[in-house]
C-alpha cells in the first residue's frame, strides 16, 4: 500500500474507532491534553497552514512531518471525542481532566493572550 494512503487510513480509523465497543470519549479527550497544550496545538496549526499556503517556497518544516501526522490524527481524535460527547450528551462536570501544563502556567498563559487581545482591541476601536 501507498505511504499516503497508509497515512491516510490512520487519520480515518479516528473516525470509525468510535464505534469500538470499549470507546471512552472522555478517555480520547484526557489523553489528548496530556500530550499537547495550547502553544503546542497552535504550534502544529501554524505549521501546516505553512505548508499549505507557502507551498511553492519548499520551507522547510520546524515540526517533522511524523510529529505533525501524530499531532493531527490526535487533534482529529478528540474532535470526535467531544462530537461523541456533545451528541450523547454526556456530562463533563465531573470529570477532571489534567492537562501537559499546569493550571498556573496555564492560566499565565491566557492571561498574556488576553492582554494581547485588549490591546488590540483597543487599537481597532480608536480607529
Amino acid at each position: 500500500m501507498n505511504k499516503l494512503f497508509k497515512k491516510l487510513v490512520a487519520f480515518d480509523m479516528a473516525m470509525y474507532e468510535i464505534h469500538h465497543l470499549e470507546y471512552d470519549p472522555v478517555v480520547c479527550i484526557k489523553e489528548f491534553w496530556n500530550c499537547y497544550d495550547m502553544d503546542s496545538c497552535r504550534n502544529h496549526i501554524v505549521e501546516l497552514l505553512t505548508i499549505y499556503l507557502d507551498r511553492e517556497r519548499k520551507v522547510n518544516p520546524a515540526i517533522s512531518t511524523a510529529d505533525v501526522q501524530h499531532f493531527t490524527i490526535a487533534l482529529f481524535r478528540m474532535l470526535m471525542a467531544y462530537f461523541i460527547i456533545h451528541y450523547q450528551r454526556i456530562n463533563l462536570s465531573g470529570i477532571e481532566i489534567s492537562f501537559l501544563r499546569s493550571n498556573r502556567f496555564i492560566a499565565c498563559e491566557l492571561e498574556s493572550s488576553k492582554e494581547i487581545y485588549d490591546f488590540f482591541y483597543q487599537l481597532s476601536q480608536n480607529h
